[in-house]
Formats: C-alpha cells, sequence, structure tokens
C-alpha cells in the first residue's frame, strides 16, 4: 500500500487540461508543469474483471505539482483510498495508518479527536490543546495545525501521500518530520455515486453516502459525501456508587463534504469546499492497574470489557470549515490562490486515574473545553508553466490559529469543581517562498528551494480556582527561520532513477500552561531540522514491480521535548541540545502472477537525545527504572535515550488476490498486516512503561458484480484479536489505555 496507486482526479499536462489516463508503463511521461488543481478529470473505464491488476507510472504530488513518481527527490509513500476504506470499515479514525507506510506511527490518548503523528521517530506526544506537532497534517491542501482539528474523518478519498523528512519550503512552519497529505476525491463530469453500509461486532456500524451531479456539462458539478460511524458501549463500568456511565468506548461521528467545481474554460477553474463534522461519545477510557510493577505488558488476568470508575466520562467535538482554490493559466505563467477557514469546539472529560482496583494515590478526573478554536490560511502561488527545461514556483502564505481552552479538575465525589484554568493562545504566521528545479542533463535534475518564516505567538494562562490560589500569566514568542531544500534526481533509465536530497525544518515555539496541577508556564524554543537522504525509485516489468527505498539521517538542534506526568498530571516542556536519527526505508508493489498483487515495506528508525544534563520527571508509581535518578531533582537523566512512541522496526504486508467468475464477476481475497517494534511510553526508560510489539492483522472476502454495480463483503479487523497496552499515565495507579479488540463484519455497497 506505498507508494503505488495513480492519483485519481489530477491532471497531466497543463493544470486545467484534466485527464487520469496514463501512459503505458515502460514509457516516460511527460513532465507536469503545472500545480494540481481542482479540475474535473475524464473517468477511464474500469478493465474487464478477468484482467491482471498491473501498476501504471505513479504520479504524486510531494512537491506541490504532479508528477511522476521516479521524478521526484523526495522520499514519498502513498496509500491507495480502497485501502484506506479496508481499513476504516469497522469505523476506525485515521490511526488506523499508523503503520501501514514506512516510519509512519499514529497514536492518542484523547479518544477520536487528537491524534498525535511521528515519521522517521520525530513526533509531540503533548497532550494539551495548543501542542505543535512536528509533522503537518493537509487536508485537501489545506493545512489542519491543531491537533483536534486534524481528526477529521477519512472517506470518499483520492489517495493518501505520506511525505517523510522535512518539507519546510513548500509546506512551510511545522514539518520537520514530514508532512500527511490527503486529497479527497473531486467533483467528477458525470452523474454517479455510491452508498455503503457495514455492521460488525459491538453494534460498530459505517454508513456512506456519495452523490456527484454535474449541473452544467463540462461547467459546473459537484459533490456531496456523507458518513456516519458508529459504535456501542462495549466496556462496562462495575463501579457500586454513583457513576455517570454504565458503559464506555462507544461513539457516533458524523461527517459531510460538499465540494463544487467551476470550469470556467480551458485554462481557469474555482473549487469549493465545504466540510462539518459533529462527534458525541467516550474519551479514551484510562484503565488501572493495566500495568503492574516488575511486570512488561498488561498484567495477566486483565480483563478488557470492564473497568470501576467514579469519574465521568464524555467527549463532545464540532468542526466545520470551507475552502476555495482558484486557478488561473496563461500562456507560460500560471496563478493559484487558497483560501480557507476552520474551525471547532471541543468538550472532554475523563476519570484518568482509571478507577481501581489497586491502590490510587490521589484521584484524578480532568475536562477540557474549547469552546473556539479557529484558523484562517491564504496562500497564493504563481508557477511557470514547463514546457522547456526549468520550472519554478513561489509565494506567499499567511496563517493565524486563535484557541480558547478551559482545563478543570473535578471531585468525582462530590461532582465538584476543585481547579479551574483557562489557556488562550493566538499565532500569526506569513512565510514567501521559492521553489525552482532545472534539467541539468536529459537525465539529471537539480531542484532547489528557500522559504522564510516569521512567526508571532501571544499565550495566557490563568487560573481561577484551586491551588495556592488564583494566578496569571501571559507571555509571547517571535521567531524567524529560513528553510532550504537541495535535491539531485539521476535517471538510469526512463523508469528508474537514484536521487540525494539535503533539507531543513523548523517548529516554531511552543507553551504549556495548564495551571490546574501547577503553578507554572513553560515555553520551548524554536526546534530546527536538517536531513539528508539517498533514494532508489523504479517501475520495472512493465509495471509488475514497483520498488522504492531510501537512507537518511537526521539532526534537530534544540528539539521540543514533553515530560507529562511523573508526580501530577501536566506538561514540561523542554529542549534538548541535539536528538539525532538515522534509518533506512523500503518499499515494492508486485503484481507476480495474474490477479495477484502484493505490496510489503519496511523502516528502521533510530533515534537518540544527545543533551547532556538533561532531566525529565520520572515514574511516580515504583517503576523499575532504567536511567540514573538526579538524587538532588529527583528526576530521570534521558541523555542517550530514543524518543518516545519512535519504534525501531515498522513493517506492512498486504496480499489481494482476484478469482474471476465470468467478465463482470469475481471474488476478491484479501489480507493486511502490519507489525511495530516495541516502543517507550515516556523520555525515560522504564521495564513497566515500554510497550509491546504489535501485530495487527485483516482479511476479506468480497463479491463484486461490475455489471449491477454491487459489492458485498465480510472482514475481520485485528484477527488474531491482539490487545496491548499502547499508552501509559506514570503518576497514578500504573494506569493505561489500549487498542481496539476483534472487530468482524460485513459490508454492502451500491454503486450508481
Amino acid at each position: 500500500m506505498t507508494a503505488s496507486v495513480s492519483v485519481l482526479g489530477m491532471e497531466r499536462g497543463p493544470a486545467l487540461a484534466a485527464s487520469t489516463q496514463h501512459k503505458a508503463p515502460h514509457k516516460a511521461a511527460p513532465r507536469a508543469p503545472a500545480p494540481v488543481s481542482g479540475a474535473m478529470p475524464r473517468v477511464r473505464a474500469a478493465p474487464p474483471v478477468a484482467v491482471a491488476p498491473r501498476e501504471e507510472a505513479l504520479n504524486v504530488t510531494a512537491r506541490r505539482r504532479t508528477e511522476r513518481l521516479t521524478d521526484v527527490p523526495v522520499a514519498v509513500y502513498t496509500i491507495k483510498s480502497s485501502e484506506i476504506a479496508t481499513l476504516t470499515a469497522a469505523g476506525d479514525d485515521i490511526r488506523a495508518l499508523a503503520a501501514r507506510t514506512p516510519s509512519l506511527n499514529i497514536e492518542s490518548s484523547f479518544g477520536r479527536t487528537f491524534p498525535r503523528t511521528y515519521i522517521r521517530g520525530l513526533g509531540n506526544p503533548n497532550f494539551d490543546t495548543n501542542s505543535a506537532q512536528p509533522v503537518a497534517l493537509y487536508y485537501d491542501d489545506v493545512v489542519l495545525d491543531n491537533p483536534v482539528l486534524r481528526s477529521f474523518p477519512l472517506f470518499d478519498l483520492a489517495n493518501t501521500e505520506v511525505l517523510a523528512g522535512p518539507q519546510g519550503t513548500l509546506f512551510g512552519r511545522n514539518t520537520p518530520a514530514g508532512v500527511i497529505s490527503i486529497h479527497s476525491r473531486g467533483p467528477e463530469d458525470r452523474n454517479t455515486g455510491y452508498i455503503s453500509q457495514s455492521y460488525g461486532t459491538y453494534s460498530s456500524a459505517v454508513t456512506q453516502g456519495v452523490g456527484n451531479v454535474v449541473l452544467v456539462p463540462h461547467k459546473f458539478a459537484i459533490r456531496l459525501s456523507i458518513i456516519n460511524q458508529r459504535r456501542d458501549n462495549w466496556v462496562r463500568n462495575t463501579y457500586d456508587g454513583f457513576r455517570w456511565r454504565k458503559g464506555l468506548e462507544g461513539y457516533e461521528d458524523i461527517a459531510g463534504r460538499l465540494q463544487g467545481l467551476y470550469t470556467i474554460d480551458d485554462t481557469a477553474n474555482i473549487l469549493f469546499e465545504i466540510n462539518a463534522r459533529h462527534l458525541e461519545g467516550t474519551a479514551t477510557v484510562f484503565r488501572a492497574n493495566l500495568y503492574e510493577h516488575g511486570y512488561q505488558g498488561i498484567r495477566p488476568g486483565y480483563d478488557i470489557n470492564q473497568v470501576s470508575q467514579n469519574g465521568n466520562n464524555a467527549q463532545t467535538l464540532t468542526t466545520a470549515g470551507g475552502h476555495i482554490k482558484a486557478t488561473k493559466n496563461f500562456s507560460h505563467v500560471g496563478l493559484q490562490f487558497i483560501s480557507s477557514w476552520t474551525e471547532g469546539s471541543l468538550n472532554s472529560i475523563g476519570s484518568i486515574d482509571g478507577g481501581s482496583p489497586g491502590n490510587v494515590p490521589f484521584s484524578v478526573e480532568t475536562g477540557t473545553a474549547a469552546p473556539k478554536i479557529s484558523q484562517i490560511t491564504q496562500e497564493f502561488r504563481a508557477y511557470t508553466i514547463k514546457t522547456g527545461k526549468f520550472f519554478d514556483q513561489a509565494g506567499v502564505y499567511y496563517f493565524n490559529e486563535f484557541l480558547d481552552d478551559y482545563d478543570a479538575n473535578f471531585n468525582s465525589n462530590t461532582m465538584k469543581t476543585t481547579e479551574l484554568a483557562n489557556q488562550r493562545q493566538n499565532e500569526n504566521s506569513v512565510g514567501v517562498f521559492d521553489s525552482a528545479s532545472y534539467d541539468i542533463l536529459k537525465s539529471l535534475s537539480l531542484s532547489a528551494g528557500v522559504r522564510y518564516t516569521y512567526d508571532f505567538k501571544r499565550f495566557s494562562a490563568a487560573r481561577a480556582l484551586g491551588g495556592d490560589g488564583p494566578i496569571a500569566s501571559s507571555e509571547s514568542a517571535r521567531s524567524n527561520n529560513i528553510s532550504w531544500d537541495v535535491g539531485l534526481n539521476y535517471k538510469i533509465t526512463p523508469d528508474m532513477s537514484v536521487y540525494f536530497r539535503a533539507a531543513t525544518g523548523f517548529l516554531a515555539p511552543s507553551f504549556q500552561g495548564r495551571l490546574t496541577s501547577g503553578d507554572h508556564t513553560s515555553r520551548a524554543s524554536a526546534e530546527r531540522n536538517t536531513s539528508f537522504e539517498i533514494g532508489y525509485k523504479a517501475n520495472l516489468a512493465h509495471g509488475r514491480v514497483q520498488l522504492t527505498a531510501d537512507a537518511y539521517m537526521w539532526d534537530t538542534k534544540n528539539m521540543q521535548l514533553t515530560a507529562a506526568g511523573g508526580t501530577s498530571n501536566q506538561i514540561r516542556l523542554l529542549n534538548a541540545d541535539h536528538v539525532v536519527g538515522r534509518g533506512f526505508e523500503w518499499s515494492a508493489v508486485t503484481y507476480p502472477i495474474e490477479n495477484l498483487s502484493v505490496d510489503a515495506n519496511m523502516s528502521y528508525n533510530f533515534t537518540e537525545i544527545q543533551s547532556p544534563g538533561l532531566e525529565s520527571s520520572a515514574c511516580g508509581v515504583g517503576c523499575t527504572m532504567q536511567n540514573p535518578i538526579d538524587p538532588h531533582t529527583g528526576f530521570a537523566e534521558i541523555n542517550g535515550n530514543a524518543l518516545p512512541y519512535a519504534p525501531r522496526w515498522i513493517a506492512n504486508l498486504n496480499v489481494s488476490y482476484r478469482i474471476p467468475l465470468n467478465e463482470t464477476q469475481r471474488f476478491v481475497l484479501s489480507s493486511d498486516w502490519s507489525w511495530r517494534s516495541q516502543e517507550f511510553f515516556t523520555l525515560y526508560k522504564s521495564y513497566e512503561f515500554e510497550g509491546r510489539p504489535l501485530l495487527l492483522g485483516g482479511a476479506s472476502l468480497a463479491f463484486e458484480d461490475t455489471k449491477r454495480h454491487l459489492q458485498a463483503s465480510v472482514f475481520v479487523r485485528n484477527i488474531t484479536n491482539k490487545v496491548v497496552g499502547v499508552g501509559a499515565l506514570d503518576f497514578d495507579n500504573y494506569t493505561g489505555y489500549i487498542n481496539d479488540p476483534r472487530i468482524v463484519g460485513g459490508l454492502i455497497r451500491y454503486s450508481f
């Protein structure tokens, strides 16, 4: 499921000349001279079901324009929309993409609302709503910067790209680790659509409906996509006294997207999108005594189907947004303008101590209410219409974010608020960039880019109740940065290339001000990352084999680290002098025999903190520590440790076999497997809080009838029912949380 899928709805040639038809895989396709737009694609008829699959030359948009993968000196891995649909058939959110491409990890301690992403070991486990993430997430060319906003469901997609390594030139701030770029399927110049329904264990159900309507042929079309994901509560709360909920882990998540594409003429179009989402359910269920002293992994005899908690657990999230993308091509130059607005509100509360059994040193029931999370982006780009050796794109970018957040602690017995604090953050960022490429020789191209970023952040925190009384503080941070990248791409043959890339990235300064559990805010200075990589890409055997491989090394100066927990539910931001990483990534997509496809990928990611004297709060529940403890501070010395949630090894395997019955009917048997090695949950090393390796498998058997436009399938997710601890709270009762158990279900889909 890596670099292997043709991008739907992305044009070749000028940005307005739409086509999804590809050249023969053994011939070099012409370079795409213009950035991606929302042009209507001419849809290619589906081949007869008996034809063996064959992968054609892959197009990607890693450099904000459509290019063949072998022409791009960037590590890019893609995930097919059909595979994402399989992974999310039981209602899974974006965390289902973890370990599905090399070096990608995604986790959350905040339910379905707060995904934390990691690429090549770089990420941020901070659970505050104002946290800064080093992996940027783009949805339809619009960044979703706040971790709450980036949890929008995955449905009706064209493709997803994972760009590994710094992307500071074209994607700007907060991309030192890389970018996840998700593209929804846009309006098409035909009337079409589908409806689907899945149902499985715990009444897990996913309902989807998509309609594409042409209002004016070849001029104006709209596409409406809706999804409803739900699951019943499957964890029983056995607490005898007062309790808010008898069941936990259920949710209902509804989202929709309306797109419209107006094609003015062959040189200009306007694409608009409006989206919205509403989620109601429970937050992550923290489980008391999930771990125990001297034991690694979930303690023996633990029952994942029940907890005993006297605290409340509930979560509500509402988001809305939209954007307009206008594109105009002239004879030699094109212009594109993207304007977006996104906002949301969040209410979440959970029993953080996990309840009983076990010794609970102190009760922790915490809530977060963010009545307003909003962002506005404006981007203007000018680019050359490439007909010769030179291509250039330049532009300006503006980003604004406002966050209003209230944090509270509660007494679970009296239901009264014991601490109440507020955080407000307003951020403005401006970027100016230029990126160019030049064909030095027919087989050798040079690319280079530079970006200047100015970032200003104002932060205030105040406590109205609790602690030693009311306190307040206000801070601001200004930073500027010049990011750059240089790449060389050498084509050994038209379908085989090697490349070298050097690039830098930048993460803006961060603040932390959760004053419910402390009296001080903390601040982390800007971090800067420098990365080097070499790579190989090939489309071989007339499209039956696609290979990609790369090796990299990076060095992050002043890396922002999050020291969470210890003796209380608080966060302290740190800057490490240096954190280094190195590794390799490998991916293969093959069609060894007729009707059989095999995709596999693997990565090795080594990370190390190199900051003598740097200390983090240590385990507060008597863990078996593997780092020295400073006798003066009681903190753990973390120099030499790996980064948290950075497994050394990640691997993925997908196998699909088609069994044709006749010209229009077939069975499709498929299975997918992902694996990651052990990982640490904290900055310090302890025996109990080292996550065990995790192997997740899935399988499905589908019947497809192209004449009747029907598809019916049965599926299973987490086929081995492998459940492990995927996170921990180290300040109270060996508390942790787990991955989802096995889900078995069925799906039916009708297309029209």
